[in-house]
Protein backbone atom coordinates (compact mmCIF):
# COMPACT_ATOMS: atom_id res chain seq x y z
CA UNK A 1 0.00 0.00 0.00
CA UNK A 2 1.37 3.52 -0.68
CA UNK A 3 1.66 6.03 1.41
CA UNK A 4 0.72 9.29 0.62
CA UNK A 5 2.15 12.68 2.19
CA UNK A 6 -1.05 14.80 2.06
CA UNK A 7 1.20 17.91 1.72
CA UNK A 8 3.48 16.81 -0.58
CA UNK A 9 1.94 15.18 -3.70
CA UNK A 10 4.55 12.56 -3.34
CA UNK A 11 3.49 8.90 -3.18
CA UNK A 12 6.84 8.11 -1.26
CA UNK A 13 7.06 9.57 2.03
CA UNK A 14 8.29 13.47 2.60
CA UNK A 15 10.63 13.33 5.42
CA UNK A 16 10.31 16.33 7.71
CA UNK A 17 13.84 16.99 8.16
CA UNK A 18 15.98 15.85 5.12
CA UNK A 19 18.93 13.39 4.97
CA UNK A 20 22.27 15.24 4.02
CA UNK A 21 24.82 13.06 2.35
CA UNK A 22 27.66 13.78 4.48
CA UNK A 23 30.94 14.21 3.06
CA UNK A 24 32.61 11.45 4.58
CA UNK A 25 29.78 9.41 2.89
CA UNK A 26 29.64 11.40 -0.07
CA UNK A 27 33.88 10.52 -0.39
CA UNK A 28 33.80 7.00 1.06
CA UNK A 29 34.95 4.45 -1.79
CA UNK A 30 33.60 1.93 -2.55
CA UNK A 31 34.37 -1.21 -5.00
CA UNK A 32 31.41 -1.39 -7.66
CA UNK A 33 30.09 -4.22 -9.44
CA UNK A 34 31.12 -3.61 -12.70
CA UNK A 35 35.06 -3.50 -11.91
CA UNK A 36 36.65 -0.05 -9.93
CA UNK A 37 35.85 1.85 -7.68
CA UNK A 38 33.53 5.43 -7.09
CA UNK A 39 31.96 7.38 -4.45
CA UNK A 40 28.29 8.56 -3.79
CA UNK A 41 29.01 11.78 -4.38
CA UNK A 42 30.73 10.99 -7.93
CA UNK A 43 26.96 8.51 -8.64
CA UNK A 44 24.89 11.54 -7.13
CA UNK A 45 26.35 14.63 -9.93
CA UNK A 46 23.22 15.93 -11.86
CA UNK A 47 20.61 12.77 -11.39
CA UNK A 48 18.85 11.38 -8.34
CA UNK A 49 19.95 8.71 -6.49
CA UNK A 50 17.90 6.33 -5.25
CA UNK A 51 20.24 4.55 -2.22
CA UNK A 52 19.18 1.33 -1.15
CA UNK A 53 20.78 -1.49 1.02
CA UNK A 54 20.86 -5.10 1.38
CA UNK A 55 21.78 -7.82 0.28
CA UNK A 56 21.81 -10.62 -2.68
CA UNK A 57 20.68 -13.70 -0.72
CA UNK A 58 17.79 -11.76 0.89
CA UNK A 59 14.39 -13.67 0.67
CA UNK A 60 12.08 -10.76 0.09
CA UNK A 61 12.28 -7.22 0.35
CA UNK A 62 15.86 -6.67 -1.65
CA UNK A 63 14.81 -8.44 -4.95
CA UNK A 64 11.29 -7.28 -4.48
CA UNK A 65 12.93 -3.45 -4.38
CA UNK A 66 15.19 -3.89 -7.28
CA UNK A 67 12.34 -5.44 -9.33
CA UNK A 68 10.08 -2.46 -8.53
CA UNK A 69 12.87 -0.17 -9.19
CA UNK A 70 13.85 -1.77 -12.47
CA UNK A 71 9.93 -1.93 -13.19
CA UNK A 72 9.30 1.83 -12.07
CA UNK A 73 12.21 2.96 -14.37
CA UNK A 74 10.97 0.51 -17.41
CA UNK A 75 7.83 2.48 -17.63
CA UNK A 76 9.05 5.63 -17.01
CA UNK A 77 10.23 8.60 -20.29
CA UNK A 78 13.88 8.29 -20.97
CA UNK A 79 14.95 11.14 -19.98
CA UNK A 80 13.57 9.86 -16.13
CA UNK A 81 16.00 6.77 -17.02
CA UNK A 82 18.80 8.63 -18.17
CA UNK A 83 18.66 10.89 -14.82
CA UNK A 84 18.23 8.22 -11.88
CA UNK A 85 20.77 6.25 -10.45
CA UNK A 86 19.69 3.50 -8.44
CA UNK A 87 22.27 2.71 -5.84
CA UNK A 88 22.51 -0.59 -4.16
CA UNK A 89 24.64 -1.16 -0.95
CA UNK A 90 24.93 -4.28 0.31
CA UNK A 91 24.74 -5.15 3.25
CA UNK A 92 26.79 -8.36 3.49
CA UNK A 93 30.02 -7.68 1.89
CA UNK A 94 31.83 -10.98 2.96
CA UNK A 95 29.66 -12.51 0.57
CA UNK A 96 27.99 -9.68 -1.89
CA UNK A 97 31.59 -9.94 -3.90
CA UNK A 98 31.42 -7.41 -7.16
CA UNK A 99 30.80 -10.25 -9.32
CA UNK A 100 27.70 -11.38 -7.09
CA UNK A 101 26.31 -8.36 -6.89
CA UNK A 102 26.75 -7.39 -10.65
CA UNK A 103 25.14 -11.13 -11.44
CA UNK A 104 22.46 -9.67 -8.96
CA UNK A 105 21.44 -6.51 -10.35
CA UNK A 106 21.17 -7.84 -13.98
CA UNK A 107 18.28 -9.30 -12.91
CA UNK A 108 16.57 -6.21 -12.51
CA UNK A 109 17.99 -3.32 -14.64
CA UNK A 110 17.58 -4.96 -18.51
CA UNK A 111 17.55 -2.50 -20.80
CA UNK A 112 17.79 0.65 -18.54
CA UNK A 113 19.64 4.00 -19.62
CA UNK A 114 21.19 3.78 -16.24
CA UNK A 115 22.08 0.22 -14.88
CA UNK A 116 22.18 -0.11 -11.50
CA UNK A 117 25.19 0.57 -9.58
CA UNK A 118 26.14 -2.22 -6.45
CA UNK A 119 28.52 -0.62 -4.25
CA UNK A 120 30.54 -2.76 -1.22
CA UNK A 121 33.09 -1.88 1.26
CA UNK A 122 34.26 -3.16 4.56
CA UNK A 123 31.43 -3.55 7.12
CA UNK A 124 32.58 -0.84 9.16
CA UNK A 125 32.24 1.47 6.29
CA UNK A 126 29.15 0.26 4.90
CA UNK A 127 27.75 0.54 8.44
CA UNK A 128 28.99 3.83 9.16
CA UNK A 129 27.48 5.54 5.56
CA UNK A 130 24.28 3.66 6.18
CA UNK A 131 24.34 5.35 9.84
CA UNK A 132 24.79 8.86 8.41
CA UNK A 133 21.71 8.36 6.54
CA UNK A 134 19.64 7.07 9.09
CA UNK A 135 19.44 3.53 7.90
CA UNK A 136 20.22 1.16 10.75
CA UNK A 137 22.14 -2.32 9.42
CA UNK A 138 23.20 -5.39 11.51
CA UNK A 139 26.19 -7.84 11.70
CA UNK A 140 25.03 -10.91 9.51
CA UNK A 141 23.70 -13.77 11.63
CA UNK A 142 24.60 -17.38 11.02
CA UNK A 143 21.61 -19.91 12.29
CA UNK A 144 22.79 -23.30 13.70
CA UNK A 145 21.44 -24.48 10.14
CA UNK A 146 24.10 -22.26 8.54
CA UNK A 147 21.75 -19.99 6.69
CA UNK A 148 22.97 -16.07 6.96
CA UNK A 149 20.44 -13.00 7.90
CA UNK A 150 21.35 -9.49 8.10
CA UNK A 151 18.85 -7.22 9.53
CA UNK A 152 18.43 -3.78 7.74
CA UNK A 153 17.02 -1.06 6.67
CA UNK A 154 13.90 -1.66 4.32
CA UNK A 155 13.84 2.01 3.05
CA UNK A 156 15.05 3.57 -0.58
CA UNK A 157 16.47 7.37 -0.60
CA UNK A 158 16.03 9.68 -3.20
CA UNK A 159 19.01 12.17 -3.00
CA UNK A 160 18.79 15.31 -5.17
CA UNK A 161 21.64 17.68 -4.66
CA UNK A 162 23.29 15.87 -1.87
CA UNK A 163 19.91 15.70 0.07
CA UNK A 164 17.02 12.86 0.79
CA UNK A 165 13.96 14.67 1.44
CA UNK A 166 11.93 11.69 0.19
CA UNK A 167 11.62 8.24 1.55
CA UNK A 168 10.14 4.99 -0.20
CA UNK A 169 9.23 1.70 2.24
CA UNK A 170 8.61 -1.85 1.55
CA UNK A 171 5.28 -2.12 -0.32
CA UNK A 172 5.97 1.12 -2.30
CA UNK A 173 4.52 0.15 -6.00
CA UNK A 174 6.53 0.50 -9.29
CA UNK A 175 3.62 3.09 -10.04
CA UNK A 176 4.62 5.36 -7.12
CA UNK A 177 8.30 5.15 -8.07
CA UNK A 178 7.14 6.14 -11.56
CA UNK A 179 5.55 8.69 -10.58
CA UNK A 180 7.36 10.42 -7.64
CA UNK A 181 10.61 9.91 -9.86
CA UNK A 182 9.17 11.71 -12.76
CA UNK A 183 7.98 14.86 -10.47
CA UNK A 184 11.93 14.66 -9.24
CA UNK A 185 13.71 14.48 -12.34
CA UNK A 186 11.15 17.28 -13.57
CA UNK A 187 11.98 19.21 -10.59
CA UNK A 188 15.73 18.91 -10.11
Amino acid sequence: MSTFNDSSGFRGTSLPEPVSLTDAAATAVFDTAVEGTTTLGELQQDRVMLVSFGYTHCPDVCPTTMADLGIALQRAPERVQERTQVVFITSDPERDTPAVLADWLAHFDTGLAAPFVGLTASPGQVTAVAESMGVSLAPPQVAPDGTVTVQHGVQTLAFVDGRAGLVWTSGSTPDDYRADLERLVDDA
